[in-house]
């Protein structure tokens, strides 16, 4: 990248900083990012549309007046996209105030929440962000709208009935499916798990276009898919677009199968509208994209109830782990059918 033949002018940089609920950091570790909010002014040198993350590089002036260019991650296309945050709404060699929270590990990267332009309109570029200039900002999840905003053409066929589509996050729905309460991972995490962050890097995970494995392949807020082959599902997600094979076989133990970063899943129809997935036999060491980590014995549980009208998916994912876990780890949601479609995960290594 030689983002340093590209400046030709710069602007002073103003900083200061507030506290901020960790919570606002999303899946990053909040031992790799300060938990202190810090606002800058820059120009806008850089930007990179592209999977995993959207990245901002930024040119600030130091005190001593050395130049500096910040390389700011921002959310992921879908989930900014789908509250109508464009590529298009920012222009390079432009002058933006931004805000986030810096690295605690490099000296110029930085988790980018949001950003303002000179016309004065704030834009969300994480989904979980929240207006900090401005009465009202442009983004979040709290904007989203049950539209479909992927149109693309996968690979593989889904016949569109019954569970075999593609099932997408919505807004304004509650899962029906009970069980356990739901616990953040972090609380009911071992200090084997959480001591796991202190050599987890995303930066290094973004640039290398990692896949990551089970369960957090199926555990994002973005679309997921069906597909019938043969006896078996394919269940793929938008975010990574990784398929994971379900045997519908019985007949399989999985005790004999080998460990793999997706493990080996076992399905079975509870009746001819729940699917249920028993994985288990995964090798893979970060339980999500926080770095925390997971053994060899942990176990994932999926339930996916299809409604009557077809049009709703309820689901429950436990996942349990002895040396990682002090209870079970319960996820609940509900997808439904928006008519959305997506390609394969386009990633280009740095």
């Amino acid at each position: 990248m030689s983002i340093a033949r590209r400046f030709s002018t710069f602007v002073v940089a103003l900083a200061w900083t507030t506290f901020i609920p960790l919570s606002a950091l999303g899946h990053h570790s909040t031992t790799h990012f300060s938990d202190e909010f810090t606002e800058m002014e820059g120009k806008l040198v850089d930007l990179h549309w592209r999977n995993p993350h959207v990245y901002f590089f930024l040119e600030t002036e130091e005190v001593n007046g050395d130049k500096k260019v910040w390389e700011m991650e921002a959310g992921t296309i879908y989930m900014i996209g789908r509250a109508g945050v464009t590529e298009d709404l920012f222009t390079v060699g432009e002058t933006i105030r931004v805000a986030g929270n810096k690295s605690n590990v490099y000296e110029d990267k930085f988790w980018l929440t949001n950003v303002m332009g000179g016309d004065g309109q704030e834009i969300l570029v994480v989904a979980g962000g929240r207006a900090r200039w401005n009465d009202e900002a442009l983004g979040g999840r709290r904007q989203w709208t049950n539209e479909a905003f992927l149109q693309g053409d996968s690979s593989l066929a889904s016949s569109g009935e019954g569970i075999f589509r593609v099932w997408s996050p919505v807004v304004g729905e509650t899962p029906r499916i009970e069980g356990p309460a739901t616990n953040r991972i972090p609380q009911i995490a071992t200090d084997l798990a959480l001591s796991a962050r202190e050599t987890w890097d995303p930066y290094a995970f973004d640039d290398a276009c990692e896949v990551p494995g089970m369960p957090r392949i199926n555990d994002a807020p973005h679309p997921h898919q069906f597909i019938q082959d043969g006896e078996n599902i394919i269940l793929i997600g938008e975010e990574f677009y990784a398929p994971r094979t379900i045997h519908m076989n019985s007949n399989i133990d999985p005790n004999s199968q080998s460990y793999s970063k997706f493990g080996f899943s076992l399905g079975r129809w509870h009746d001819e509208n729940t699917l249920v997935i028993e994985t288990s036999r995964i090798d893979y060491n970060r339980m999500d994209l926080s770095g925390i980590g997971q053994s060899r014995e942990i176990k994932v549980v999926e339930k996916y109830l299809l409604s009557e009208e077809e049009g709703r998916l309820d689901y429950e994912v436990i996942t349990t782990d002895p040396e990682m876990l002090t209870e079970p780890y319960v996820r609940r949601g509900v997808w439904m059918d928006l008519g959305e479609t997506f390609d394969e995960f386009d990633c280009t290594p740095k």
